[in-house]
This record gives C-alpha cells, sequence and structure tokens, in this order.
C-alpha cells in the first residue's frame, strides 16, 4: 500500500489497538444483544399462542412471525464496518491535496489509520441505538425511531475527521528553509582604546 507514491508500512500503535478492541467489544455487543432479542422475540409468541398469533397475523400485521429476522441486519452492519475498515486501511491512497514526501508518508499513514480506527466506535454507538429502537417497537413499544445519540455521534465522526486532516496537513506543510551563513567568515571586533594605547607607547618609544 502506498500514501501518495511512497511505500508503507501497516504498523499498529498502542492508541490504535485499544480502539480497535474497543469496537470488537462493541460488535460482540450487539451480536449478542441481537441473540438475546431473537429468543425474547420467540418467547413472546408462544405466549400469544399459535392461534392468537394467526389472528393477528391476519387482522393487524401480516409480517408478525418473519419480522424479527429484521434484527440480524444490525449484524450485518457491523459486519460491514468492520470490512470497510480493512479495505481502507490496506488500500492506497493518493493525498493529493498534502505535499506528501518519503519522511512524512509513514506518520501521514498513522494518523489516517488511527482516525479511521476512531470514527468505529460513534459508528457502532450509533448501530446500537438505532437497534435498540427496533428492538422496543418490534417487543411492542413505541420509541421514537431517531435519537439525540445519532446527532452527537454524527458530530463525533465530523470532530475526528477534521482533527486528521488538520495533524496530516501540520506533517507535510513544507518548512521554511533558513539562510545559511558562510562558515569560514571570520568577524575581527578591534577595540578603539587599545588601540590608542598603542599609538602612544610608539611615539613614547620613539622620543
Amino acid at each position: 500500500m502506498k500514501i501518495a507514491k511512497y511505500p508503507v508500512k501497516y504498523k499498529y500503535k498502542v492508541a490504535r489497538l485499544i480502539s480497535d478492541v474497543f469496537s470488537l467489544g462493541l460488535a460482540v455487543l450487539i451480536a449478542s444483544v441481537t441473540v438475546y432479542f431473537l429468543q425474547s422475540y420467540e418467547y413472546m409468541l408462544q405466549r400469544i399462542g399459535t392461534d392468537n398469533v394467526e389472528i393477528l397475523t391476519e387482522q393487524y400485521n401480516s409480517g408478525l412471525e418473519w419480522q424479527r429476522w429484521l434484527a440480524l441486519i444490525f449484524p450485518a452492519l457491523v459486519l460491514a464496518l468492520f470490512a470497510a475498515y480493512i479495505i481502507l486501511t490496506l488500500k492506497s491512497h493518493p493525498f493529493k491535496r498534502y505535499n506528501v514526501t518519503k519522511m512524512n508518508a509513514q506518520q501521514c499513514w498513522n494518523v489516517y489509520a488511527m482516525c479511521a480506527s476512531l470514527c468505529k466506535i460513534p459508528v457502532l454507538m450509533g448501530i446500537f441505538d438505532v437497534m435498540y429502537i427496533f428492538h422496543q417497537n418490534m417487543l411492542g413499544g413505541n420509541e421514537i425511531p431517531f435519537s439525540f445519540q445519532l446527532v452527537l455521534d454524527a458530530i463525533i465522526i465530523a470532530i475526528i475527521i477534521r482533527l486528521g486532516m488538520h495533524r496530516i496537513s501540520s506533517i507535510t506543510e513544507p518548512k521554511a528553509e533558513t539562510a545559511e551563513k558562510p562558515a569560514d567568515t571570520v568577524k575581527v571586533r578591534i577595540n578603539p582604546t587599545r588601540g590608542a594605547e598603542k599609538r602612544d607607547n610608539g611615539q613614547e618609544d620613539k622620543k
């Protein structure tokens, strides 16, 4: 993989490792909650009874029995998110708007990979929030399909991206060249007082 035209190595920093482990924990949480929801929904149908389920299906909700499987879309979104993260960190990026050199290419990739890893966390939190609303409504609740958490997640993602762009911009900013002074130039400072004393001594000797 390359940043601009310079090859970079896939390196793991401690901060990104912590971020990925935390993201993986959220993914496991979403999968486990999905399994619990499917079990709870099956238990709810059993309590209603087969005859009552058929009546409710005919009169009110024709998808009462199969709609529970829509909950699998949330683990699928998690898998898609991790797949996109792996692809984005492994593919090459041109970074045309930045002054990328051989010396700073690896630093640019490190910052980019860290930002991509951090962005997973608010996305997973948003998926979890929407999943909670979906589960509550499927189990008979009346939750509004929107929450402040989604707005907060979007703001956090925008902040992470902006800080990452600013960091890469500062890394690739060309440094001003300082004018070097010639090393062989020697400055000689003459003390006018000592010069006057020498002239006076010379005149006295002649006398």
